[in-house]
């Protein structure tokens, strides 16, 4: 079949404003298993799993975790009965910042979920839970699936994650609500449990205040260094304006931020946000303080970084020293 034909009939049969198709979507189109398997062979379309397919065009652009959590949404789509999603999915499924966790699709039950759960990419966790640690989740698409609850979700992520992963994914779920007292009683009904003395780690670690990952690993670098720890967060007065830099040392007059994508697009236009930074620099700079900046690839360089703090934190307030 030709590649322009079918890429046009691709094209009118893919269900609108969705990035993800089953295969039984595209059949009701008249995109049947021909087209579908000449489309897969002509690199039009990826198989993300049997039935999910994606625009080949669409997904190249799309960042690893955006890339994943379409995976997830792949499982969502095929899968039969009514697993919990747990561990990291649950967490993705949570709209948590969950990074460099893995594209396994996590789900927990007493006995293995039916259907594509059993699949290569699927991590089935048979475990107990209490009727308060899963609940139902409203999608953005409407569909409703059952999860982990929160605090669930950050003790199971605790006890297998890495430590800086699980730290950010905790920082997020208690940002947003969730309840560190409820974790702690969670692991205590754990005696013996795998990840359980990782997991404790991990919540002494959680501070809410961390507003984004990259926040939330310069927190746990800066807690490696022999010097005190910063205020996060901390309300600063400069004339009329009130600002909230990430991390305060008052006593050393010395700020440091933590520049990430999140803070710039979140929150209006990119300009417009780096503008209203650099004065908010600008004014607390004449009123002597000093910033060390960080940007994601500092943080690739913990030594580097410690170095850079050092070199403010122990200066005499009138040193250039950053």
């Amino acid at each position: 079949m030709e590649r322009l034909h079918l890429a046009r009939r691709l094209e009118q049969a893919w269900p609108d404003k969705a990035l993800l198709a089953t295969s039984a979507v595209l059949a009701e189109s008249g995109f049947g298993e021909r087209a579908l398997a000449e489309a897969l062979k002509s690199g039009l379309v990826c198989r993300l799993r049997r039935g999910v397919y994606v625009q080949a065009a669409q997904w190249r652009f799309l960042k690893p975790w955006e890339q994943d959590k379409f995976r997830l949404h792949a499982h969502l789509l095929t899968v039969r009965g009514d697993p919990v999603y747990s561990y990291f999915s649950a967490a993705r499924l949570h709209g948590l910042y969950v990074w460099n966790c893995g594209a396994g699709v996590h789900v927990t039950g007493k006995s293995a979920v039916s259907g594509t759960s059993n699949a290569k990419d699927v991590v089935a966790h048979h475990e107990p839970l209490a009727e308060s640690e899963s609940e139902p989740l409203t999608l953005r698409d409407g569909n409703r699936v059952l999860v982990t609850s929160l605090e669930r979700t950050v003790v199971d992520c605790a006890r297998v994650g890495a430590f800086s992963q699980a730290v950010i994914i905790g920082d997020h779920a208690v940002h947003n609500g969730a309840r560190l007292e409820v974790m702690w009683a969670a692991i205590e009904a754990m005696p013996g449990r795998r990840g359980v003395r990782k997991a404790r780690r991990v919540l002494r670690a959680i501070d809410g205040r961390s507003e984004s990952p990259g926040e939330s690993r310069t927190r746990l670098i800066i807690a490696e260094m022999p010097i005190e720890q910063p205020e996060l967060q901390k309300e600063l007065f400069a004339g009329d304006r009130i600002y909230r830099p990430d991390f305060v040392w008052e006593k050393q007059k010395l700020i440091v931020e933590f520049d990430g994508d999140i803070k710039y697009f979140a929150y209006g236009r990119t300009a417009d946000v780096i503008l209203d930074e650099r004065k908010r620099e600008k004014r607390l700079t004449e009123l002597g303080w000093r910033f060390v900046r960080l940007e994601w690839k500092d943080l690739a360089n913990p030594v580097d970084v410690k170095r850079r703090i050092m070199a403010c934190y122990a200066a005499p307030f009138w040193s250039d020293a950053a």
